[in-house]
């Protein structure tokens, strides 16, 4: 089968080995070739076009958690924290080997999966750096309410979801299906019910079949079912599709590689770029140097003619911006205090959040031998709950008259002994 010109080539693990599919979001995808290679860098025959590569389960882990938060500036961190209190977030040098993902919201929170890459060893990418990087259960239409069962790289592995999104997958020990893999799903999606993540129990189990002897035989389908306790159904496994968008995954390996192309593409540009800017300005010295000469002798007679005035200026200057910091009213103490009030989401009848603490810096700082104006604002404050405590982060953000401060918002914090929610925000417009 020959590629069309935009079709894309992905590279998405199949039962026994990688397969290519070949076509687009629009169109679909067709399977082009189905391989009995485990490792993609054995994996050859692609088509023309960029190749995006579907990561299997087995190489994955699934996070889900709630957030008590809908502001979306605000998941990639508690992302992360969840993934350093879980002991799962990867070391920094592997590449971008975390993403998240939103799976729904309610009210003032956000049900989302956090999601951890290992690491790939050596052979596990194709030859051909792929220009994306997403989740295979993600290229799969999963069904609404029940699991999903299939089999990847000789491995099963199942996920619950919907078409487009996933809420947690992972990857059955073992290579055939049994009763103890049966009882494996159940038990993970108990804890997911136990957690709140799973609001009502799934009462369907649908193996997805692959039309080869990799599938279960009825025997193991069965066992499957008993270990399971769910009505099991099988059915060909669908056609996948490419998410839009990607997810962020990015293996230090083709990270490398996208930095050294660029770094020697910019090394180009920038060496025709000098050399154009090189043949400029030297002929626009040479037409210029007389005017600029001139220029210079009219400006030293300028200069000495104003004399003392131009010394008494100078100090004048001088002097105004030693005291920069106390003449410049947008920056006043009572000012900012009461620009973060107006920010409050309090009512006149309610007062759902207090500052304990409002500290004002603004005076000069050296900074590299270099005095600069270092101007901050320390909130410090508590409530009853922490269902507005959002609402006044995102309010400051978004206030027009406090735009000059970049804000550092943390995570509220419980106080244990007076059971009030504490937050503490910091902004800076330091100059």
């Amino acid at each position: 089968m020959s590629a069309k010109k935009g079709d894309l080539n992905l590279l998405l693990p199949g039962a026994d080995g990688w397969e290519i599919w070949t076509g687009s979001e629009t169109s679909g995808f067709t399977q082009h070739s189905a391989t009995g290679q485990l490792l993609a860098l054995d994996v050859t025959g692609y088509p023309s076009g960029p190749v995006q590569m579907a990561l299997p389960v087995r190489k994955l882990s699934a996070l889900p958690f709630k957030a008590q938060t809908t502001d979306l500036s605000l998941l990639g961190d508690l992302a992360a924290m969840h993934l350093e209190k879980c002991g799962a977030r990867p070391a920094l040098d592997g590449g971008q080997l975390t993403d998240h993902f939103v799976f729904g919201t309610s009210g003032e929170e956000s049900l989302l999966t956090a999601v951890v890459l290992s690491p790939p060893q050596e052979g596990q990418l194709p030859r051909r750096s792929p220009a994306a990087f997403d989740l295979s259960v993600r290229c799969l239409p999963l069904p609404v309410g029940d699991v999903a069962v299939w089999k990847e790289l000789g491995r099963w592995v199942f996920a619950i979801g919907r078409p487009g999104q996933a809420l947690y997958f992972q990857c059955l020990s073992g290579e055939r299906l049994d009763d103890r893999s049966g009882n494996d799903v159940r038990l993970a999606l108990t804890q997911l019910q136990i957690q709140g993540l799973l609001t009502k129990f799934p009462s369907r189990v649908v193996i997805w079949t692959h039309g080869s002897v990799s599938d279960a035989r009825p025997e193991e389908v069965e066992s499957f079912a008993r270990g399971v306790g769910l009505e099991v159904q099988e059915i060909p496994k669908p056609i996948p599709s490419w998410p839009s968008p990607p997810s962020k995954l990015l293996p230090a390996d083709v990270r490398a590689e996208r930095l050294h192309q660029k770094n020697k593409r910019n090394q180009n540009i920038l060496i025709a770029a000098a050399f154009v800017a090189y043949l400029g300005l030297v002929g626009f010295l040479f037409y210029n140097l007389r005017e600029v000469q001139k220029e210079a002798r009219v400006a030293e007679l300028n200069v000495a003619a104003l004399g003392s005035e131009a010394q008494e200026l100078l100090l004048h200057e001088e002097k105004w911006d030693e005291i920069q910091p106390v003449v410049q009213s947008d920056f006043y103490p009572y000012e900012l205090l009461l620009r973060a009030y107006r920010a409050l989401p309090n009512t006149p009848d309610q007062r759902f959040i207090r500052l304990t603490s409002a500290t004002f810096i603004n005076q000069f700082k050296e900074v590299d031998q270099a005095m600069v104006v270092e101007r901050k604002i320390i909130l410090e404050g508590q409530a009853e709950d922490n269902t507005n405590i959002p609402k006044f982060s995102g309010s400051l953000r978004s206030q027009e008259d406090l735009s000059d401060f970049t804000w550092n918002i943390q995570p509220e914090v419980k106080d244990k002994k007076s059971g009030m929610w504490t937050f503490l925000y910091e902004g800076d417009a330091t100059q």
